[in-house]
């Protein structure tokens, strides 16, 4: 039997899997070959902490590497070889053309083998990024009434409910109903079985009831470029086998004694190039957010604040309108304010609605330049958006941080 078969057999037959009692009941029999039990776990000897309670999730591992992967693999399967909607030369030149703006970790080119097998190799942060903009890269290709497109649709909800930062209480029985949705869509159209990690997701919803949003629990910091790969590199390329966890440790310590003593950890706001304002122009942001005349202003190339670099065209969330539509608008210039303050110059932009079939904001200029000058510290989402123009003229925002 797979393992992935063992896996559903043991989620489908409550008795197969291992509570509380069995587990103390098995460590009495004192018998490793027969129960896999060597010793009583160090985590009971922990106080007000309980071992079969205190579990969490990761979304990078289940979502991003688990069901987005045999999602997604599915998808271009479905619509490359069988609907041949599109080429996979076509969804490749798309992919390398594209504008992803801000997003560093861009998608790998797709292989044939990949197709056939139907196994999508990519990390944790592209595949974020493919699926993020797959209704902006192929949408044009799909027809709106196409039933797998459903699918990517219903994905792209949850995901946008387990990586949100903040949520209410009502998103938990919300998530609960669009995983369930999304488990049977896959599983009605592609004819697979689920493995596992379909199943952790159906218990998203009490893990954010009981610990938050499960976006603060994940693992994607830890093994990004701080931290795991830069040990995994150094285990690579070391010459100590005596011991290999002692040396990775040294390491780390004089990495951290640098960022402690290069200050790295502090609140300073990062600044490019400094040009003076002319008079005009700053009183003319002075009298719009009612500044104090005698504080400076100067514009700059770019500001860094809390590692988001702005600069002059990108694309920031201002906040929410009466139709509940989110109001974007495109920074025209970048200033700083007395030295710990970022003043944006901005377009504001027309948000015209929701396209669910991309999943994306459509959003058109405006006749007239509506400017308007706002402090960083206002936004509502510190997070950059990408705005792109498909293959018709619309322009499109994509969100990179549900709120």
């Amino acid at each position: 039997m797979r393992k992935e078969d063992m896996w559903v057999q043991c989620y489908e037959d409550e008795s197969l899997l291992r509570h509380t009692d069995q587990y103390y009941a098995q460590l009495s029999l004192n018998d490793v070959s027969a129960t896999s039990v060597r010793e009583e776990s160090i985590w009971f000897s922990v106080n007000n902490f309980n071992l079969f309670d205190q579990l969490v999730v990761d979304v990078m591992h289940d979502m991003l590497e688990g069901c987005s992967k045999y999602i997604m693999s599915f998808i271009l399967k479905y619509y490359i070889k069988e609907l041949k909607l599109f080429t996979l030369q076509v969804l490749n030149d798309r992919l390398f053309c594209f504008d992803y703006r801000p997003e560093n970790n861009k998608p790998c080119a797709l292989t044939e083998d990949y197709i056939i097998q139907g196994n999508i190799r990519q990390s944790a942060s592209k595949m974020l990024t493919l699926v993020r903009y797959f209704g902006s890269l192929v949408g044009d290709f799909v027809p709106s009434e196409e039933p797998v497109w459903g699918l990517y649709i219903a994905m792209r909800r949850v995901i946008d409910v387990i990586l949100s930062t903040s949520l209410e209480l009502d998103s938990c029985s919300m998530l609960q109903t669009l995983v369930a949705e999304m488990n049977n869509l896959y599983l009605k159209y592609s004819k697979n079985r689920l493995k596992p990690k379909f199943h952790f997701l159906t218990h998203y919803h009490s893990f954010i009831k009981k610990f938050g949003p499960v976006i603060h629990l994940w693992s994607m910091r830890y093994e990004a470029k701080p931290k795991h790969k830069v040990s995994k590199i150094s285990a690579r390329f070391s010459f100590n086998r005596r011991n290999i966890c002692k040396t990775l440790a040294i390491k780390h310590q004089f990495k951290l004694n640098e960022t402690f003593i290069k200050g790295k950890l502090n609140n300073k706001i990062k600044v490019g190039p400094q040009t003076e304002l002319d008079s005009i122009k700053q009183h003319q942001i002075q009298n719009e957010l009612n500044l104090n005349i005698e504080d400076s202003i100067f514009r700059v190339n770019w500001a860094e604040v809390g590692g988001t670099r702005y600069k002059p065209k990108t694309i920031l969330m201002l906040g929410i309108l009466n139709d509940n539509n989110p109001q974007f608008a495109i920074v025209k210039n970048v200033f700083l304010y007395a030295e710990n303050g970022v003043i944006f110059e901005c377009n504001i932009l027309t948000t015209i609605g929701f396209d669910e079939h991309v999943y994306c904001y459509e959003i058109t200029l405006p006749e007239t330049n509506i400017i308007r000058y706002v402090f960083q510290d206002f936004l509502l989402s510190h997070v950059l958006n990408t705005l792109n123009i498909v293959s018709n003229g619309t322009k499109y925002i994509t969100v990179r941080s549900p709120f």
